[in-house]
């Protein structure tokens, strides 16, 4: 019974003998962005011994969410504790790549060559200053020895005097001014070994990530049998977005095409760099205005006096009632627990979009907005002017095509081009495949639209009388002024009416091509064709009546 006891036992205390600890630095080796959000995939690889071993892996970002870190091991190992942790950070050795070490070293030599270049600008700047103080003595010894010789010597010992200190004095300024010289060429050669550094600053600054001061993982890990391991470990980190974007190029003609130029907008603030990464982008956003107005039909309706007058004994015992609860509820919001916040989730379970980018990519760390091109889409459109005269005093153009490509387009930024000129921005809402759209390719200038109301009658004005009726005569037009043919979607609104006592009767011309399209109660639409330099009218006469004893609303 003790034999086997005493095996086990011995192989526990070999497996503790080959422990050892392993640091290594993680490369991010694929990213999945969402809106928001971003998976991060990074890889380690390490030599290992058979046993088991404990894994460093330092710098990882601060803003690293626990609940979403997954560390997958390869077969024939097997991961033990994790622990991932922001204070109290245990001491790792230096994980510098040997490019790092070497621009550090760069700018260490450049410092020492710099501080060499100010000792040598001392020493000259020292020459140049006692060439100073020597001329200062002689021309001091000068003025005394000068006052001594006029009263001791000759002439010939003054004129000695003299030539002997302009002598010394000649060779100190030129000794000077030879420093001088070389002291400022110096400072200019200076200025290089300034520039060098401040480039090997950079170059370092950039092999740097950008956050050093970071979190710590460490794990367990036993391995079966010595070898190469590769580790990834998967993380959800926010401060990462992407945005489709679009350039969409429409050609007006007798074959109206639509191309679109798909892309996408990368950013991330995750604090550290990705660098040689395998990209996937999942789901998107949309945006702006850039098609004519709606027009909104109004709803009358009629009452009888009776009723208005019910109805106004009603408001006043509402109001009453109303103030009476306002201060029974103020007692109980007291009471009340706040209410739980209302926060929208994004989905990504069902139809999600994904793209897998081909090749992989850099994307810096809070500096920029990666622009990365998908490809290219055609489609046939078809092209239009569409007038709203009550609230535009100009048409639009638009265009429509289908979503023939089989595929989901998502919704995002497009910039849209008529014929080769920028229109401005708009966006491209969720297109299924085979679904149609409509978009606003910019105003027309050259379509004219006014909506001139020249009578507007109301029958008896009295409040009960035997005859109520409210009549309209609108003319819509329309001028060309563009050069060119026009097909002209006109749109208008009349009243109308929900109650069979209060009838609404319409008459145009030319005739109403559509009544209530898509549902919209009292809009009209004409189909119109206008040549270029002609102007088209459009009469419209709605008229609403009611019997007696009801009043319009």
């Amino acid at each position: 019974m003790l034999r086997p006891l005493l095996t086990t036992s011995l192989i526990a205390l070999a497996a503790a003998a080959q422990a050892e600890d392993f640091t290594a630095a993680a490369s991010v080796d694929r990213v999945t962005i969402y809106p928001g959000l971003a998976e991060i995939t990074r890889q380690i690889t390490l030599d290992l011994p058979a046993g088991q071993h404990q894994i460093m892996v330092p710098e990882l970002p601060r803003t690293l969410a626990t609940e979403g870190l997954r560390v997958a091991a390869p077969a024939g190992t097997q991961l033990g504790a994790v622990n991932l942790a922001f204070g109290r950070l245990p001491v790792t050795p230096d994980q510098d790549t040997a490019e790092v070490q070497a621009a550090k070293a760069e700018v260490e030599r450049l410092e020492s060559v710099l501080r060499d270049r100010d000792a040598a600008i001392a020493r000259i700047r020292l020459r140049v200053a006692a060439a100073e103080e020597q001329i200062a003595f002689l021309q001091s010894l000068s003025r005394a020895r000068g006052s001594e010789a006029l009263t001791t010597a000759t002439i010939a010992d003054i004129q000695a005097l003299s030539q002997m200190v302009g002598a010394e004095v000649l060779a100190a300024r030129e000794a000077g001014f030879a420093a001088e010289q070389e002291a400022q060429a110096a400072t200019l050669a200076r200025a290089d070994d300034v520039e060098a550094l401040e480039k090997a600053e950079q170059a370092l600054a950039a092999l740097l990530a950008p956050e050093r001061d970071g979190a710590v993982l460490t794990f367990t890990l036993a391995a079966e049998a010595a070898g190469e391991v590769t580790l990834d470990i998967t993380t959800l980190e926010g401060f990462a977005n992407w945005s489709p974007v679009y350039d969409m190029r429409l050609t007006t003609g007798d074959d109206a095409t639509m191309s679109i130029d798909r892309a996408v907008v990368i950013s991330q603030e995750s604090g550290q760099d990705w660098d040689d990464v395998q990209l996937t982008l999942s789901t998107a956003r949309p945006g702006e205005r850039i098609a004519p107005g709606q027009v909104f039909a109004p709803l009358r309706r009629i009452v009888s006096e009776d009723d208005l007058v019910r109805e106004g004994e009603i408001l006043m015992q509402a109001d009453s009632l109303v103030a009476g609860m306002s201060r029974s509820m103020a007692v109980v919001e007291e009471m009340a627990e706040a209410p739980m916040a209302v926060t929208a989730k994004a989905d990504f379970s069902g139809a999600t979009v994904t793209y897998v980018y081909p090749g992989r990519v850099d994307i810096r760390n809070g500096v920029e907005d990666l622009r990365l091109p998908l490809d290219q889409l055609s489609f046939d459109a078809q092209v239009w002017a569409e007038a709203v005269p009550s609230r535009d005093q100009i048409a639009y153009r638009m265009a429509a095509f289908t979503n023939d490509t089989g595929e989901v387009l998502l919704p995002g930024q497009a910039l849209l081009f008529a014929d080769g000129t920028m229109i401005g921005f708009s966006n491209l809402p969720l297109l299924a495949a085979g679904a149609d759209t409509d978009m606003g390719f910019g105003p027309l200038e050259g379509l004219r639209l006014t909506r001139a109301t020249p009578n507007r009658t109301e029958g008896d004005r009295g409040v009960f009388t035997t005859t109520n009726q409210l009549s309209e005569e609108a003319v819509l037009t329309v001028e060309n002024l563009t050069g060119q043919d026009w097909d002209v979607l006109l749109r208008d609104a009349i009243p109308y009416s929900e109650q069979d006592d209060l009838e609404v009767a319409v008459t145009a011309s030319p005739a109403i091509t559509r009544r209530d399209p898509d549902g919209e109660r009292g809009v009209l639409e004409w189909d119109l064709a206008i040549g270029a330099g002609e102007t088209a009218t459009v009469e419209l006469d709605y008229t609403l009546s009611w019997p007696d004893g009801y009043l319009l609303r």
